[in-house]
């Protein structure tokens, strides 16, 4: 195992106690490491603390009084909670200047989920102004996901699920009418988000990789254990232990889909010549995906290649000192890839490089922007509330033609609701027709079988997929000069 460090600022519902979230991450974390330093004497102790709920943990029935949306276990836990003070600052200030009992009225009474998404987006939008800088993952947790009924959408009095935290209700006969929604599987899933071992960035290294798979008739869970012979339990949330296997597993998406398109063309595979991906609109997350294992996985499923190049484009890219280069042996033969990061967007890059890819790929690009479509009517409605920064002036049209541009080469993009999918493909479909561009789908925006496995939210409310996956759906075109 890997070392282990916590992530304090995500995966922490509004209606559980934060302080207990991070003191049970922080047991696992400790236990950990006290194995790892000496495995043979603690090896009961450690066996014996895999379980999930390594520390107790009284019901949170305290909320904040401030905000009116974190709730506590304790009074004590309250006041330790030192990292919630400026932001609940600003709600008990904007609560105050509005006039309302509530962050979540900001935007008047809860009626459905319009409503509920529009205040969400106003609030999130006004909070980041009166801070004056962007918004914490934990932030972002507790305004986008709020502690409300989610049948008659009241804000008081709430239960929250017991077996996940992750939704409420104000009362029983509400539980008893959303039973078709919130069925045992959702309830599972919600509660490994809101898992501890969520909080803890750790992933298993894994050195040796076996057996190559039939990418076309297989799928991520399967190719995963063919390649490594590690088994993914179907309850990962019952010991640190299948969680990280489960979360090893899920890493393997973002280069298994490229491994996936690249079954669509044909290529020259000899030593001497390179075979080079490009990574558009790349952030700092997407590094993940081309890990030293990463890597090796690929060369396991096309090993007639010898070496790769991994072009990482996107503005939200932190700058880098030079090209990194691995080489290693693998299979009998040497193999070396160059991983290039360009902190621009593809627009800029094509000015200044030579563009000659064998594939390209876009993960999860959002092209018509449908996270922020919100934020824009919150935005001409109340043209005062935002001050936005460089990054909100960013626009895909741009890059997406640029992309398109790129005749003869398999462009992927990858989305993680079929909603999005669609809307992904209507904004391909639309710029082409405009620039007479020529679209064959060779991959038509189905579920990607190497899709991530970890859950998250769907950030629309308006969506009937409530949890959802990156790189959960896949689309392959390939573009031409239109006759």
């Amino acid at each position: 195992m890997s070392a282990i460090n916590i992530d304090q600022v995500q995966y922490v519902s509004p209606l559980q106690c934060y302080i207990c979230a991070i003191n049970k991450a922080s047991d696992l974390q400790n236990h950990q490491q006290l194995f790892l330093q000496q495995p043979q004497q603690h090896a009961t102790d450690a066996d014996a603390n895999k379980q999930l709920a390594p520390t107790a943990c009284d019901t949170p029935n305290i909320i904040c009084r401030g905000c009116k949306m974190q709730r506590y276990c304790s009074l004590q836990h309250l006041v330790e909670d030192q990292a919630h003070r400026d932001f609940c600052r600003v709600l008990i200030e904007l609560q105050k200047s509005q006039n309302i009992a509530h962050p979540l009225l900001l935007a008047g009474p809860l009626l459905g989920r319009a409503q509920l998404q529009q205040a969400t987006a106003q609030l999130m939008l006004a909070v980041r102004v009166k801070l004056r800088r962007l918004l914490t993952r934990r932030e972002c947790e507790l305004i986008g996901y709020p502690g409300y009924c989610v049948v008659c959408y009241r804000l008081e009095p709430l239960t929250a699920c017991v077996g996940c935290s992750g939704v409420a209700y104000c009362s029983a006969e509400h539980r008893r009418l959303d039973c078709c929604n919130h069925t045992p599987a959702v309830c599972r899933t919600l509660a490994f988000y809101y898992s501890p071992y969520r909080l803890l960035s750790s992933q298993l290294d894994i050195v040796q990789l076996k057996q190559r798979s039939d990418l076309k008739r297989s799928h991520l869970v399967e190719t995963f254990y063919a390649a490594t012979e590690i088994r993914i339990d179907s309850q990962p949330w019952r010991s640190l232990e299948q969680y990280e296997r489960f979360a090893a597993c899920s890493s393997f998406s973002g280069i298994a889909s490229v491994c996936l398109a690249l079954t669509n063309i044909s290529f020259v595979a000899a030593p001497h010549e390179i075979l080079s991906v490009y990574v558009v609109g790349a952030q700092e997350l997407h590094r993940s995906y081309f890990q030293l294992m990463h890597l090796k996985f690929f060369f396991l499923q096309y090993p007639d290649v010898c070496q790769l190049e991994v072009y990482l484009i996107g503005h939200k890219l932190q700058p880098q000192t030079g090209e990194e280069v691995l080489t290693f042996m693998q299979g009998g033969c040497q193999r070396k890839v160059v991983l290039c990061t360009f902190p621009k967007t593809f627009e800029r890059f094509v000015k200044t490089h030579r563009v000659d890819p064998v594939l390209i790929i876009i993960y999860n690009p959002d092209f018509a922007a449908m996270d922020t479509l919100t934020e824009g009517i919150v935005e001409r409605k109340y043209p005062h509330a935002v001050q936005p920064s460089e990054q909100d002036d960013y626009s895909w049209h741009g890059c997406l033609l640029e992309t398109l541009h790129t005749y003869g080469v398999p462009i992927c993009f990858t989305s993680p609701t079929k909603l999005q999918a669609r809307s992904d493909l209507n904004c391909v479909n639309a710029l082409a027709k405009v620039h007479k561009i020529a679209i064959e789908r060779v991959y038509n925006c189905t579920e990607n079988p190497y899709r991530e496995i970890l859950p998250q939210h769907n950030p629309c409310p308006d969506d009937d997929e409530t949890v959802i996956y990156a790189n959960n759906y896949l689309e392959v075109v390939f573009t031409s000069i239109q006759c």
